[in-house]
């Protein structure tokens, strides 16, 4: 006599309803948006992230980047990595980094394609969206 599985937990389960899902799923979605604009430049998201934060706040240690993007150390420093390998920042005495003056030539040059991949994808999330993913990014961490 054979007995008839059941899986409850299976059955009662919706994975289409998965927070993480979505958001890694409108999060490939953005990064698709960025790489198409950025592809020239050869930088990728997290770089370019990263790059953008060290030259905005100034006095940033690498552990002080990788709490503020909730990255992994070593996906800061493997990052990192590229953006010395570029010349495009640099380490003083202390471990301060600071962006070098071809990562902020670089960095001014991109600006107008990144602005153009802002602008496409705020095309398609409209205010609401927007505003959406802020609430959002707050409510995670705060």
């Amino acid at each position: 006599m054979t007995k008839d599985k059941t899986y409850k937990n299976l059955e009662n389960c919706d994975p289409s309803q998965c927070i993480a899902s979505k958001i890694m799923r409108s999060n490939r979605i953005v990064s698709q948006i960025f790489r198409k604009h950025l592809l020239p430049f050869e930088l990728t998201n997290s770089q370019m992230t990263i790059l953008f934060l060290i030259t905005k706040k100034k006095g940033m240690t690498q552990a002080a980047v990788s709490k503020a993007l909730y990255l992994e150390k070593s996906t800061v420093s493997r990052n990192m990595r590229r953006l010395f390998e570029k010349n495009f920042i640099e380490k003083d005495k202390e471990q301060v980094l600071n962006t070098t003056e071809a990562g902020k030539a670089f960095l001014n040059k991109i600006i107008p394609h990144w602005d153009e991949a802002m602008a496409e994808i705020r095309s398609v999330l409209k205010e609401d969206g927007e505003e959406a993913i802020k609430l959002v990014l707050s409510k995670l961490t705060h």
